[in-house]
Parts: C-alpha cells; structure tokens; sequence
C-alpha cells in the first residue's frame, strides 16, 4: 500500500483518536479512565498499520501508533497530570484559605485546631493526622488533638526531646517523614510511645514542626497505616497548616495575656474603688467623730453614731470583757446572751483594739448580718481611736477626781480635825460623803501588792459603791456607805484577791454619819486590823464587832506579845494534849462558855460530869494551882482562849 493511499486513513483513524481523547480532556475525566482511552488509541492504530511498521513496537503499548499520534497522546496525559495538579493545588488552596478564615472566627482554640488537623487528613488522603503541644515544664509533648484515631493510648501519649517522630520535631525544629516507623534508622524510639503506635497500626508518618519565632511549640503530623512516601509537596502542605496552627496558638496565648492584664487592671480599679470608699467612709467618720471627741460626749452616744455609721451592732468592752457601752442600728444583729459570749446567728464580726500607746481600754466590736468590709474595718478602727482618747480623758478626769477624793479623805482623818461644816460643803461640791447616809471605814493593806496598785483596786471597790478612797499613816483607807462593816471588809479583799491573785487583810468598823463619828471608827478599821495581823489572820477581812472582847479591850498588840500570852498561859495546856491525846484546852473552853458550871460542861460535851471533874483536876495540875479559876484568872485565861480562837 502506497503512502499516498494509506495516509487518509491512517489519518482519519488517528483524528477519531485523538479526539476522543480531546472530548475525555474537556469532560475532566479521571486520570486512571483518560490512560485507559489511551491505551486503547494506540493499541487500535497498531492494529492498521503494515508491517514496515512492526520495528516501531515499544512497550508501552504505542509503539505501533504513528509518531504524531503518540506526541497527542502524550501531551493529552501532560495535560491530564497538569489539570490533576492544578486541582489538588486548588484544593490545598481552598483548605488553607478555610483555615485562614477560622483564624479570624470566634471559635475556641481546640475548634480550630481540630479543623486544621481534619483538613490535612483530607487533604493528604491520610488515615489520621494529630497536633502535639510542648508542655512548659517539662519539654514533652503533649497530645491535643487527634483526628481519625482509634485507641486512647496514641491520643495520650508523651514524646521527651529526640524521642520518637514528635521528639526528634520538637528537638531539631525541622520536618521528618518516615516510610515506615518502625524500622527508620534515624529515629529513637522509647516503649511506651512504640507500643502506642503499634497498636494504633501506623507505619507511615510525617510531622512538621509548630514555630512562634525561633521556638518550637509543638508538631503537625500526618499517619498512615501502611507504607507510604511522603513528597516535597505534602510536607509543604503540612508546614503551612503548622504555620496556621501556630498562630491559633499565638493568639490564644496573647488572648491569655490580655485577659490576664484585663484581669489586673480589673483588679486594680476595685483596689482603686474599695480605697475611695475607704477614703470616703474615713472622711464621713472623721466628720462625725471629731467633734464628740473634742466636745467630750460619753461613751453611749458615740457608740449609738457609730452603730449608725457602720450600719450594725457597736459594743465597746473593757479590758476585762465588760460592757461599757452598746448601740445598735434598725435590723442589725442582737446578741442573744452576754456580749462576747454567744455570736447573733449569721452574724459577721470584727473586732479592733482600743489603745493609747501602751495603754490597752479594750475593744470595740462590730457585728453585722452583711459581710463588713475593708472601708468598714478602717473606719471601726478610726472610731477606736476616738473611742481611746475618750476613755483617756476620762481617766485623766478619773484620775483628778480620785486625787480630790483622797485629799478630802486625808484631811478628815488629820490630826487636827476638820471643820464639819466646811467638809460637808467640800463633800458636797465633789458630790461624795454624803453624811445623810451611815458610812462604814476599812482600812486594807497587802505586802505583796505595791501601794498604788492596792489603791486602784480599792478606788474601784469604793467607787461602785459610791464611796471614796484615800490615804493615811500609809495605809489604804476607804469610806463606804455600808453599815455592814464587817461583809464590806470581807468583799473589799475578795475584791483585790480577785483581781490580782494577792492577799489583801482589811480591818473595817462601822457605822457613822458624822465628822467626829467617822474619824472614831478609822481608828477602830485600824485596830481591828492591826489586831487581824497579830492574830495571824492576815488576808482575811473582819471588823472590830466580830472580834468579840479582844477588840473591845485591846488598844494595840503585836504577833509576838499574842504568842508569849499564848505560851505562858495556854501553852502547856496545849502541850500536854498534844503529848497525850487528851482535850484538856476543848474541855477548859467549854468549862467558860457553860458560865463555869462542871454539870452544864458535862451536857455540852456529853460525856459524865465526873470525867469533867477528872480533867479540872487534870488542869490543875498541869498549870500548878486553882489561879486560873479565880476572877482574875479566869478572865485572863477566857481572853487567851479568845485569841486561840481567832488564831484559828
């Protein structure tokens, strides 16, 4: 066949060809159906040709195509791996513009993380991708999340430094693909992770590192579960969304920091706040307080103001736990029981100090249903403040008084006596003595108190009983209006032992109404005190009444002239009992009190008058004779019995 006569067919045969394979370009086929059409295209103009032809048979199934033909078809399939491409391109594109776009949404840091880790299992046909973050303090990479996984332990596991895919990323900075996990020489692998892999069933992986700056903060990676090349291009692709996933990261870090400094400042404008009020409610209390303070208003009324101010329950207590003045605002807690001692149901407290240098007055405090704040507390503690100067005024004031007090007291008992008339005016002018009332006179020493101190004490004994104090001879002397002489002297040193733990001894007489009458039992207080110490009696309190005859007779004694008494007439009486056991001296004692009558002793002690006999003839001989029962020795020896008696 000649060329000239072949040429149209062959011609028209490869035209038909190659434009089928032209209408398979335009309808954007596969590429897998595109090679298909070519193959058939050249395996049916082989089938046309001669066999001057045959030589030209290649292996790929064009051999037997004419050189034309073979050149369309391979520009139809640089075409179709260009259009695939390009596709593939523009899909890469789309996904990191969608990418781009969550950067700029509202969704939370896990939403567009995960988006990005879905996107590069799409967008490298991959079995499953996950993103690691580097824990702060320890350097590890943690898993965030994960994507296409299976098993928990590959979504929990932790890569150190050079450890592992992620490890080697995190260390170097740099991107790694491995074929196959297991048996990539450049990879260090540690158990756990391993075996979290292995029984994930990946072999392929490929990880990019996350970068913010020149530090690493984590790794992108992409998994398969069979053995696979990563090119050039999917690296690229993954470094991109890595670079995407790096400023979600970013972001929220600087999201983190502003709501930190938010946070601060927030922070700071209620410091700001809470001072202004602080300021404001200081500024209110000083307006308020000042003035009570220097017009000297009592202690009632200042608590009543600041129980207002504060809008609860003000209680000023004094050292002691005492109540010195409440005030309460409307619907404020009350105190159920004793103030200190039962807490209002629901209520908040605060209590504050009140001083004066070193000096304490006690506290003041504040209950309220509400919480009490900072502003409050300052203002409590300006008001205590004020509340300390009150109370020092009104020592100071105290303090002068209690000096006139003690001037008048000193000057009734002076030698020379004073003028009644004038005194009861004086009296009358500080409002103390008033001689329409019968008073009592104790007079109250303690060794081992100093002076002064036993003078407070007994200032205020004195004064809550409306009487005075003062100083004479060196002892403590206080004028009371109480005809009890002797309960007062008893509860002038329970007093004192109560509050300094000390032993006071107080000798009291009692009672007058007069000038004349007043300055006579001060010398009967003093008697009966010194003879309370001659006794032995010292911390005890009793007055001239209770001390029977011996305080009727005895002017002044002394503990020893008492004991030499004792001795000379009583004491072999108390000798002989001690020695035999016998009651000679509860015998003798009675024998007086029964107006010296054996048979009366006799029922009074129960036994048989004769033993009575017996043991008066028992006395007789150990004192050496009858003195004792004559009238001079019998008073003697009942004296001497007294004073036995009230030695205890």
């Amino acid at each position: 066949m000649s060329l000239s006569t072949d040429t149209p067919g062959r011609i028209d045969g490869a035209g038909g060809a190659l434009s089928r394979i032209l209408h398979l370009l335009a309808d954007d086929v596969p590429e897998s159906t595109l090679a298909e059409a070519v193959r058939d295209a050249t395996s049916g103009e082989g089938g046309t040709g001669d066999e001057d032809t045959g030589d030209e048979a290649s292996g790929d199934g064009s051999a037997g195509a004419s050189p034309l033909l073979r050149t369309a078809l391979q520009d139809a399939q640089r075409i179709r791996a260009l259009l695939d491409r390009r596709a593939r391109r523009e899909q890469e594109m789309q996904g990191l513009y969608e990418t781009a776009r969550d950067l700029t949404s509202l969704r939370g840091t896990d939403d567009v993380l995960s988006a990005i880790v879905d996107r590069v299992r799409r967008l490298l046909g991959c079995a499953c991708s996950y993103l690691a973050l580097v824990e702060p303090a320890s350097g590890d990479a943690l898993m965030r999340v994960t994507a296409g996984t299976r098993t928990a332990a590959i979504r929990s596991i932790r890569q150190r430094p050079g450890s592992g895919v992620g490890g080697y990323v995190i260390e170097t900075g740099q991107p790694i693909a491995t074929s196959n996990y297991c048996t990539d020489p450049r990879l260090r692998r540690e158990r756990p992770v391993a075996s979290a892999v292995e029984l994930e069933g990946l072999v392929a992986i490929a990880g990019v590192p996350i970068t913010i700056g020149t530090r690493v903060f984590g790794a992108l990676f992409a998994a398969e579960r069979h053995e696979r090349a990563f090119g050039q291009s999917e690296i690229a692709l993954l470094s991109s969304l890595a670079a995407h996933a790096s400023v979600v990261i970013e972001n929220a870090r600087l999201y983190e920091r502003a709501q930190e400094a938010s946070a601060e400042l927030r922070e700071a404008n209620a410091r700001l706040h809470a001072q202004r009020e602080v300021l404001e409610r200081a500024a209110r209390v000083h307006e308020q307080l000042m003035p009570m303070a220097l017009t000297r208003v009592d202690l009632p009324h200042l608590v009543d103001t600041l129980a207002e101010l504060l809008e609860g329950t003000v209680v000023l207590l004094d050292p002691a736990g005492g109540v010195l003045a409440h005030g309460a605002a409307p619907g404020a807690p009350r105190f159920p029981g004793p103030v200190g001692g039962t807490r209002p149901a629901g209520a908040q407290i605060r209590v504050v100090p009140v001083r004066a240098g070193k000096d304490s007055f006690g506290r003041l405090l504040l209950a309220r249903s509400t919480p009490i704040p900072d502003a409050d507390v300052r203002a409590l503690e300006r008001s205590a403040q004020t509340a300390a100067l009150l109370l020092l005024m009104e020592r100071q004031s105290s303090i002068v008084a209690q000096e006139l007090h003690a001037e008048l007291v000193e000057d009734l008992l002076a030698d020379r006596a004073a003028d009644p008339a004038a005194f009861r005016r004086r009296a009358r002018r500080l409002g103390v003595l008033d001689l329409d009332r019968p008073h009592s006179v104790v007079v109250l020493t303690a060794a081992a108190l100093p002076r002064r101190r036993l003078l407070a004490y007994a200032v205020e004994f004195a004064t809550a009983r409306g009487g005075v104090v003062g100083e004479h001879a060196g002892q403590v002397v206080a004028l009371v209006p109480d005809p009890d002489a002797g309960a007062l002297a008893r509860a002038a040193v329970d007093h004192v032992r109560g509050a300094t733990g000390s032993p006071a001894t107080a000798g009291a007489a009692g009672a007058a109404d007069s000038v004349d009458g007043l300055r006579s039992l001060h010398r009967g207080a003093a008697r009966c005190h010194r003879l309370l110490l001659a006794l032995g009696r010292e911390g005890e309190g009793s007055d001239l009444a209770e001390l029977g005859v011996v305080g009727r007779v005895l002017e002044d004694t002394t503990p020893a002239q008492v004991q030499r008494l004792l001795d000379r007439t009583l004491g072999p009486l108390l000798a002989y009992d001690q020695r035999h056991g016998t009651v000679l001296v509860p015998t003798l004692d009675r024998y007086f009190a029964a107006g010296q009558s054996p048979p009366d002793t006799a029922r009074e002690l129960g036994v048989h008058i004769n033993t009575v006999y017996q043991r008066l003839d028992r006395i007789d001989q150990v004192l050496g004779g009858r003195c004792w029962r004559e009238p001079r020795g019998a008073l003697e020896m009942q004296m001497v019995l007294q004073f036995h008696r009230l030695r205890g």
